[in-house]
C-alpha cells in the first residue's frame, strides 16, 4: 500500500491554519474518517504502477484507520463498487481498522471569525469551473481548490481574484501531498478527493450542497465499441453512488452538477467576453500528462495537447462560440499523418528525425482515435442509438424530465459537432 502520509492521518497533512477559515476546532470523526478513506484511495490510485486490464486487487488493497469502524464497514461495498466503476473495472479491497485516538482538528492560532456562507463550489482552474464561479459570485460562496499542481492552483487563484472576489466570498486551497513515489500514473479518482476536501466546510458551515461544475457532454462520457478509455469523474452515476455513501453515513451533504444539461458551448457562453484573456491564459482543460515524451516540444505554462477528449471538447465549444482559444500542441486543423509529420519537423527543437517520426505517429493515432470517438458520438445521436451507450437510470437524476433534457442537449451537441468536423477538414459524408 502506498504511504504518502508518514503513518499520520491524512487529514492532518492537508488541513492547517491557512485553509481552515473560521474553524478553530473540528471534531466530527465521521467526516475526518471519510476524508482519510478518500485520501488513501486517491493517492493509491495516483501512485500505484500497474497494467489496468490485469487483476490488481493485491496492489489496490487499502487498510484505513478510522474511529467509526462499524459505520464504515457498512459502506465498504458501496465504496468498492464506486471505485470499480470509476477505474474501468479494477477490483479494490478496502478494509477498516479501529483507531483509538479520537480524530480532531485544532488551529495553532485561535481566531475570531463569525462569517457565514450559503454556498460551496469546487474551483479547479478549468474552463467549466470558471463558468461556475460566474454563477456563484453573489451567493456568499466558499470556493475550494484541491491543488494537484501549481499551474491549476495559480489558475484558480487568478480566476477567483479577477472574477468573484468580494467580502462575502472566500477561496481556500488544500495542497496535494508530495509523495516519495517517482511517478503520478493516473487521475481517474481525483474528483473524489476534490469533493472530500469540501466536506469539513460543508459540515461546519451547514451547507447541504457541494457544487461541481462540469458540462453535461463530458459527464455522460459514452464508451463506444473501441478501446478508447473515458473518464467517469463527474458522471451522474458516480455522483449518485457517492451521494448514497453520504446517506449511509448519515451526513447532511449531497453533491450536485448544475451544468449536467449544458453543452461545452453553453457553459463557455456563461463567461462574459471581457474575461476572454482569462480563458486563454488562466484555464487548463487538458487531461494528458504533460511529461509524455512525445510532448517534448511543448512550451512552459498552461498546456493543452489538442488530442485528448477534454481538449477536443473544449475546441468544439470554443469554435461554436467564436471565442479566441489557447494554442494547442497539435493545432485543430491538422489531422492527416503527413501534415502532422511536417508540423512536427517544423516545431522540433532538437531536429531528431527518429524522435520526430515517433512523436508524429503517437499524435496521429491519438487524434485519429479522438475523431473516431466524436464521429461515433455524432452518428449515434443522429440514428437514435446514443442511449444504448449511456449509464442512465432514473435514480441518478432528481428531475422527472431528465431524459428530455438530455436528448435536447445531445441534439444541440450534434449541431456543434458538425461545425467542428468542418473546421478539422472533414466533408459531410465523412462523419455520417
Amino acid at each position: 500500500m502506498i504511504n504518502c502520509f508518514n503513518d499520520e492521518n491524512p487529514y492532518k497533512k492537508h488541513y492547517n491554519d491557512y485553509n481552515l477559515l473560521g474553524i478553530n476546532t473540528y471534531s466530527n470523526t465521521v467526516i475526518l474518517d471519510l476524508f482519510d478513506t478518500i485520501s488513501y484511495i486517491c493517492y493509491t490510485d495516483f501512485y500505484t504502477k500497474r497494467q489496468e486490464d490485469l487483476d490488481n486487487k493485491e496492489k489496490l488493497s487499502i487498510v484505513v484507520p478510522v474511529n467509526n469502524v462499524k459505520k464504515f464497514k457498512q459502506i465498504k461495498n458501496n465504496i468498492e463498487k464506486l471505485l470499480k466503476y470509476m477505474t474501468n473495472g479494477e477490483i479494490w479491497n478496502i478494509e477498516f481498522i479501529k483507531q483509538k485516538e479520537k480524530k480532531k482538528l485544532e488551529r495553532k492560532q485561535i481566531i475570531l471569525d463569525n462569517k457565514t456562507y450559503n454556498s460551496l463550489a469546487l474551483l479547479s482552474g478549468g474552463l467549466d469551473s470558471m463558468a461556475g464561479t460566474c454563477m456563484e459570485k453573489d451567493n456568499k460562496t466558499i470556493f475550494v481548490t484541491y491543488a494537484s499542481n501549481n499551474i491549476e492552483n495559480n489558475n484558480a487563484k487568478t480566476i477567483y481574484e479577477k472574477l468573484v472576489k468580494t467580502e462575502n466570498n472566500t477561496h481556500i486551497s488544500i495542497d496535494k501531498i508530495s509523495c516519495d513515489e517517482e511517478t503520478h500514473y493516473t487521475e481517474r479518482t481525483r474528483s473524489l478527493i476534490f469533493l472530500a476536501s469540501c466536506f469539513i466546510y460543508a459540515d461546519y458551515y451547514q451547507i447541504p450542497v457541494i457544487k461541481i461544475y462540469e458540462n453535461g457532454i463530458m459527464s455522460l462520457n459514452p464508451k463506444f465499441n473501441f478501446s478508447r478509455r473515458v473518464t467517469k469523474t463527474t458522471n451522474q452515476k458516480t455522483l449518485y453512488m457517492f451521494n448514497e455513501i453520504l446517506k449511509v453515513l448519515e451526513l447532511n451533504i449531497r453533491i450536485e452538477n448544475p451544468f449536467k444539461y449544458k453543452t461545452k458551448k453553453e457553459v463557455i457562453e456563461i463567461i462574459p467576453k471581457e474575461y476572454d484573456n482569462l480563458i486563454q491564459n488562466e484555464t487548463r482543460t487538458c487531461s494528458k500528462n504533460s511529461g509524455i515524451i512525445h510532448f517534448r516540444n511543448k512550451s512552459i505554462g498552461n498546456f493543452h495537447c489538442g488530442m485528448c477528449i477534454a481538449c477536443v471538447l473544449r475546441q468544439i465549444g470554443m469554435i461554436n462560440t467564436k471565442r479566441v482559444d489557447v494554442d494547442y500542441l497539435l493545432p485543430i486543423d491538422i489531422y492527416n499523418y503527413n501534415d502532422i509529420l511536417k508540423y512536427e519537423y517544423e516545431i522540433s527543437k532538437n531536429k531528431n528525425k527518429k524522435n520526430d517520426i515517433s512523436a508524429s505517429v503517437y499524435k496521429f493515432n491519438e487524434k485519429r482515435s479522438l475523431i473516431e470517438y466524436y464521429k461515433s458520438y455524432y452518428k449515434n445521436i443522429k440514428n437514435g442509438n446514443i442511449f444504448n451507450y449511456l449509464d442512465m437510470k432514473i435514480e441518478y437524476y432528481e428531475d422527472d424530465n431528465y431524459l428530455v433534457q438530455i436528448k435536447n442537449m445531445l441534439d444541440r451537441f450534434s449541431k456543434e459537432l458538425e461545425l467542428y468536423f468542418k473546421k478539422v477538414g472533414l466533408k459531410d459524408g465523412e462523419y455520417w
